[in-house]
């Protein structure tokens, strides 16, 4: 995995500030160049241009003087550390289509920015701007939540479904490991249901029916990702029985695990709507950070 640039899309929140550090350590980490980027947005019966006020223009230009001055300050902290870094402020109507709409002209290797942690009512109303840069962006998306306070990359949890795209997200974990000196635990989750005939006896696990799963699930992945390592990370393998993001969440809290790795299948249109996504659940629940990876074409 190469990392030679870095797009941060910044609201100038005081969450921000944790996001731009986070991106600081990775540029340092693969010396890489990074890009601050910040979303101007207009009024969506705004678009054309000869129609707007000029009194509208100035308020926009003064608007985006303040926040070349907000940036200014990111920036020189960014080359104090050696950081090769810039700016970027785009108009839009949308944050996340104005990030999509620079991706397609520039070559991004990561994204990295913050997600609120919106759920329920008010997750559906608003949606997510890293959910939907996530969902459509061809390189991979760095979500770092709220809650973040340090930091670190010491354990990475990878699931794994046995999938290609499962590949493409391990290729990146091992990246980081190198990087990071860091090790890496393999999460498979059985979703098989107990069927009625075994209601009555009292079984409520798949392993109860198939003790020696878990060991074969385990061969299974240590024979998938063979190929990909090399005995120089430091890994462990997991199986757990439910729900994939539900499980996934669960397992990197108590794991105390650093950053999840996961691949994205890209569902779009009806069969999102339909299925939904695992990913997208992990990204709205966890509480580490969670690089999201697209499969190469």
């Amino acid at each position: 995995m190469k990392i030679e640039h870095i797009l941060v899309p910044v609201d100038f929140s005081q969450f921000s500030e944790v996001v731009i550090h986070y991106a600081f350590q990775i540029a340092l980490q693969y010396s890489a160049r990074l890009t601050l980027f910040h979303a101007v947005i207009l009024f969506q019966d705004d678009v054309d241009e000869e129609q707007r006020l000029d009194e509208y223009q100035q308020l926009l230009a003064l608007r985006e003087e303040r926040i070349a001055v907000q940036m200014q300050h990111h920036l020189d902290n960014g080359i104090k550390k050696g950081i090769r870094i810039s700016t970027v402020i785009q108009r839009g109507i949308s944050p996340s289509d104005v990030i999509l709409e620079y991706l397609n002209t520039n070559q991004v290797d990561i994204i990295v920015m913050g997600t609120h942690g919106r759920a329920g009512l008010r997750h559906l109303l608003l949606g997510s701007v890293a959910e939907k840069v996530g969902r459509f962006s061809a390189v991979p998306v760095l979500t770092v939540h709220r809650s973040i306070q340090n930091f670190q990359i010491k354990k990475l949890l990878v699931p794994i479904d046995f999938s290609p795209y499962s590949k493409q997200a391990t290729e990146y974990a091992i990246s980081l490991a190198r990087n990071f000196n860091a090790s890496i635990t393999f999460l498979h989750v059985v979703e098989q249901e107990i069927f009625p005939p075994f209601y009555a006896s009292g079984v409520e696990s798949v392993f109860e029916i198939d003790p020696d799963l878990d060991k074969r699930v385990i061969e299974n992945m240590n024979e998938f990702l063979s190929e990909q390592l090399d005995g120089h990370i430091e890994t462990s393998y997991i199986v757990r029985e439910g729900k994939s993001h539900k499980e996934i969440v669960d397992f990197a809290r108590e794991d105390k695990s650093d950053i999840i790795v996961i691949a994205s299948h890209g569902l779009t249109g009806l069969d999102y709507i339909l299925l939904g996504s695992t990913t997208e659940k992990v990204i709205r629940w966890a509480k580490c950070p969670v690089l999201t990876v697209k499969r190469k074409s």
